[in-house]
């Protein structure tokens, strides 16, 4: 049978569609269900060659394009001290120690190179969501791994710099290389500069019109023109789009542009994923599954241990250094990237590459099931060693306080919290592992325990058995059973009020022992209700038997 571009571009989006509507209901990323799909399409259609290839190309551009927009110069600033160097660090790591493993695989020095620099990077969009969904994205961890993660993107720009002048096959490809780095990082600042006075200016201008036709356009028109620009100096159009969308982060319309592309890109992506899926066949696959599942094993394990030494090193916490570790331990989509254009430069062959798909495939697959055992982890390497407890680190004195609230976690609720309990002169301490947080509560005379309340230990320093009551206000959803359990053992009576977000938690925290539950988003409904109801002149008692129903029935959940 003969395929038309038209039946190509049908099966490729059908087979997106079935891939990314399994996984989402396997509760996987979509991109995993699309590169399956992709395999599966390659086997059974011949469709490569038709053009495909060329869209999957603009969904590359538009991926690059929209990551870069999240990029914020502001935001990488804040990080920049506490993660930049160890984020580098364990890049340098990482690829150094699996370059010698996969040359013992049996693997080319050129081929090790590339599949280890590939895997060092972890998923920006399959951690994110995952911090996003299970509420943990202001945590010290989330934040630690939202960090690590903008400067692995930002690094991409000297790879992808670096691949075309190895496979230039010239002798002086160390000083090819350098000009290289030179030139990458000569693009950052460029981009920076811009970013701050130029494209703002103009993308303003455009939205002046409101026109979301030409905001569209020029956004686009960005994203493209300098892929196309920065290609005439050897530099991949993807890294172009990237360094466009990172420039145009800068402006206070990055928002608008990124939700009118969005539609677009989310189409694009999809096939781009299905087509890179096309670089996987059954046969490489079943020749080297035993070669593929030992490296996605070792790859996972490898960026544990370092990854967990460095946050060592940065003084955080037991929870947070294993947490986090376990959090970047898969090989991310920008991997993806690398191994694909290393195969279309001929850097690799397209098999090495297929291996490297399949490996980085593995270990997003497996990333769902680790990180939920991230914090029985923490617990069993707790109890067999000292090193990833944060007692050490904690004041040694106990509070002497008697009737008074504990308050897990001193963010913004928690904050509000104390303001109100330090206007009604009520006593209170505050237990935070954020050691900004608490400096700054004790230069307000604020009683504050530098610590994990997950742990038994840190409570009884707050004299959790004299407590009035406890707050648990972290985001931390990981931490609130055992904070519950610990509360339970130690001082029975006293009261809890937990903080959730998701209905599944309100549901799970009602059959324990919790005399409080507020779920914020819930409480703003009734709230915007009330007013609503206020605002159309409805009687006082009608408005509290609505509002006494909305909450019936969410008690219902």
């Amino acid at each position: 049978m003969v395929i038309s571009f038209t039946l190509a571009l049908f099966i490729v989006l059908s087979s997106a569609l079935m891939g990314g509507y399994i996984a989402k209901r396997l509760k996987f990323q979509p991109i995993i269900g699309y590169i399956l799909a992709g395999v599966i399409t390659s086997a059974i259609f011949p469709i490569s060659g038709l053009g495909i290839e060329k869209l999957a190309e603009i969904g590359g551009i538009l991926l690059l394009f929209s990551i870069g927009l999240e990029l914020s110069v502001n935001k990488f600033k804040n990080i920049l001290k506490k993660i930049l160097i160890a984020s580098v660090l364990q890049m340098l790591l990482v690829t150094v120690f699996l370059f010698f493993v996969l040359r013992l695989f049996g693997f080319s020095n050129i081929s090790s190179f590339v599949l280890a620099i590939g895997f060092s990077l972890s998923s920006t969009a399959v951690v994110v969501k995952t911090l996003f969904d299970r509420g943990e994205s202001e945590t010290i961890h989330g934040k630690l791994m939202i960090g690590w993660l903008l400067v692995q993107d930002l690094a991409v720009i000297p790879i992808m710099v670096i691949l075309p002048i190895l496979a230039s096959n010239q002798e002086s490809v160390i000083v090819l290389g350098g000009i290289a780095i030179l030139k990458a990082i000569f693009l950052i600042v460029v981009s920076i500069v811009l970013g701050k006075h130029v494209v703002p200016f103009f993308v303003h201008k455009i939205t002046i019109l409101n026109s979301r036709e030409l905001l569209v356009l020029t956004s686009i028109a960005l994203a493209v023109g300098t892929a196309v620009g920065v290609s005439f100096f050897g530099i991949s159009a993807t890294l172009g789009a990237f360094i466009a969308g990172f420039v145009i982060s800068e402006s206070q319309e990055n928002h608008t542009i990124f939700a009118e592309v969005r539609p677009l890109r989310d189409l694009f992506v999809a096939l781009f994923f299905v087509t890179l899926g096309f670089f996987v066949s059954f046969p490489v696959i079943i020749s080297h599954l035993g070669v593929i599942l030992v490296l996605a094993i070792i790859v996972i394990l490898l960026k544990f241990i370092v990854v967990s030494l460095i946050n060592y090193l940065l003084k955080f916490s037991g929870k947070t250094m294993i947490i986090s570790a376990i959090g970047l331990a898969q090989v991310g989509e920008f991997s993806f990237i690398i191994f694909s254009t290393a195969a279309v430069l001929k850097l690799i062959p397209s098999e090495i590459a297929s291996i490297g798909i399949a490996v980085s495939l593995v270990t997003l697959i497996l990333t769902p099931f680790i990180y939920k055992k991230a914090l029985p982890l923490w617990k069993l390497l707790r109890s067999k060693f000292k090193v990833f407890s944060s007692l050490e680190r904690n004041p040694k004195e106990i509070i002497d306080f008697s009737d008074h609230i504990i308050i897990c976690g001193y963010g913004r609720v928690g904050g509000w919290i104390g303001r109100a309990l330090q206007d009604k002169g009520i006593k209170f301490v505050v237990i935070d592992y954020n050691q900004e947080i608490v400096n700054s509560c004790l230069k307000k005379g604020i009683s504050a325990i530098y610590g994990d309340p997950v742990e038994k230990e840190v409570l009884q320093m707050a004299n959790i058995t004299s407590a009035k009551a406890i707050v648990i206000a972290i985001p931390d959803r990981l931490s609130h059973e055992s904070i519950i359990a610990h509360v339970e053992t130690l001082s029975p009576n006293v009261k809890i009020i937990s903080r959730v977000h998701l209905d599944e938690d309100y549901e799970k925290f009602r059959s324990l022992r919790v005399d409080r539950i507020v779920q914020p988003e819930f409480e703003a409904a009734v709230a915007i209700t009330r007013n609503i109801l206020i605002s159309m002149g409805k009687e006082k008692d009608e408005i509290q038997r609505s509002i006494k129903s909305l909450r019936l029935s969410h008690a219902k959940i």
